[in-house]
């Protein structure tokens, strides 16, 4: 009986079957073109011989369903017009762990920007993501409570709702009536057919009335706007790349350029990025692409960091882009429970560095300070948890409900979000 190859063997048997022949695929190391469905392709840089002719048929049978036919599998670089659309292409990747370079380029319908390099920006304003694998972790909760309290300390702060799948931050910090008339989707359809204008990018900005009395301001931009009529019509569009000047545009690259048409406007001291929780591009582009810090909310719960570990492991296989922002992630416990608090975040500590050891942590000497490792009971470590700890004035947080909320809970505040919002801003700001 024929042993069914599925998913997960089919690129392991491509590279075994690399290694086995590579002397006879050409002079420059050849690459893996894995497609949509998964099925592989391998591209060469030789001219086409008598030998591959039978080595095609050889793989088309290892591979089995994941496989080309045996007279596609080959594609080869004198064929195209255009190679370097192949072998220069940004998401082109090395295989870890061969005797000898084999590369990959992955194509997926989503999640290639975890593994994509930071997008160059123009504009200075630090920028702070908060994330959370799962949702209910408090993570917007934490945002808008950060958001007061840098505006207490002066900052203007700007807050943009990544959250576009579920929006959430903007009802937090607006009235209903307070809203901007566009939101992020907005200018995302509009921009696509080239009318995102200085107009609309003023209408998408609106002042939260929390930080009245703060000596600083709160800006928000909402993902929809307050005359909103039909969300989801232009959610489904926002994703694709546009041609603009002649030159092609990801969904990061729009997502940058919205970033920086907003800081030139606003000129805000910090921004604040309330990502969309999952394994989701959205959250792939603010933490590994547009953040100076990315803050990833857990609750010590094991399907929390099993989530994680699919993500990291990932960062971990791959390691395309992992040394350019692998510093600038710090795990947070959102709603630390009453009871047993120490034992509690002892045990989150735990979890988050075996995570942190199992995939990205580097093996070190003794000697050797230049690796990114840390001990588990180092609290500047990316692993080492800082907590907010949960209280029942924040069950039902909604502070535009009550006038001086933030000073009428100004206790409960420093006790479960003190370490937090200290350590987000020494952080981020340096202060």
């Amino acid at each position: 009986m024929t042993r069914i190859v599925r998913f997960q063997d089919a690129l392991p048997l491509a590279i075994k079957f690399i290694e086995a022949h590579y002397a006879h695929l050409g002079q420059e190391p050849p690459i893996v073109i894995r497609d949509l469905y998964g099925k592989i392709r391998l591209f060469l840089s030789s001219e086409q011989t008598s030998l591959q002719q039978d080595l095609a048929e050889s793989l088309e049978v290892s591979l089995g369903k994941f496989a080309y036919p045996a007279e596609a599998i080959f594609l080869y670089k004198q064929d195209f017009f255009n190679s370097e659309s192949i072998t220069d292409s940004p998401d082109k990747i090395r295989i870890p762990n061969t005797d000898q370079p084999i590369y990959l380029l992955d194509k997926q319908i989503t999640g290639q920007d975890w593994l994509r390099n930071p997008i160059k920006r123009n504009t200075k304003p630090k920028r702070a993501t908060l994330f959370g694998i799962k949702g209910g972790v408090g993570r917007s909760s934490a945002l808008a409570i950060w958001a007061w309290f840098l505006a207490e300390q002066g900052k203007k702060v700007l807050v943009v709702d990544l959250d576009l799948e579920s929006p959430g931050i903007g009802q937090i910090l607006l009235p209903q009536a307070n809203l901007p008339d566009f939101g992020v989707v907005d200018w995302l359809v509009e921009e696509a057919v080239g009318q995102a204008d200085d107009e609309l990018l003023r209408e998408m900005v609106a002042t939260s009335p929390l930080a009245e009395n703060c000596e600083g301001v709160i800006r928000i931009v909402t993902a929809a706007g307050g005359k909103e009529q039909d969300y989801i019509a232009k959610l489904s569009r926002i994703y694709m790349s546009i041609n603009q000047n002649g030159e092609n545009l990801d969904f990061a690259h729009r997502l940058a350029l919205l970033l920086e048409q907003l800081e030139a406007q606003e000129k805000p001291d910090i921004v604040l990025l309330d990502s969309r929780a999952g394994i989701h591009d959205i959250a792939a582009i603010a933490i590994t692409r547009l953040t100076d810090m990315a803050f990833l909310f857990a609750v010590n719960t094991p399907q929390t960091w099993q989530a994680y570990r699919y993500l990291f492991s990932h960062w971990q296989k791959w390691n395309g882009n992992l040394g350019q922002f692998r510093e600038n992630l710090k795990v947070v416990a959102g709603m630390v429970p009453e009871l047993g608090r120490a034992d509690y975040l002892s045990r989150c500590r735990e979890s988050a560095y075996n995570l942190f050891l199992e995939t990205i942590y580097e093996e070190t000497a003794a000697e050797d300070f230049d690796t990114f490792s840390y001990a588990l009971d180092d609290n500047e470590a990316s692993h080492f948890p800082v907590e907010i700890l949960w209280n029942m004035t924040f069950q039902e947080f909604d502070p535009l409900a009550i006038e001086d909320y933030f000073k009428i809970n100004g206790a409960q505040l420093t006790a479960c979000y003190g370490n937090f919002l200290q350590t987000a801003t020494q952080l981020v700001l340096g202060e």
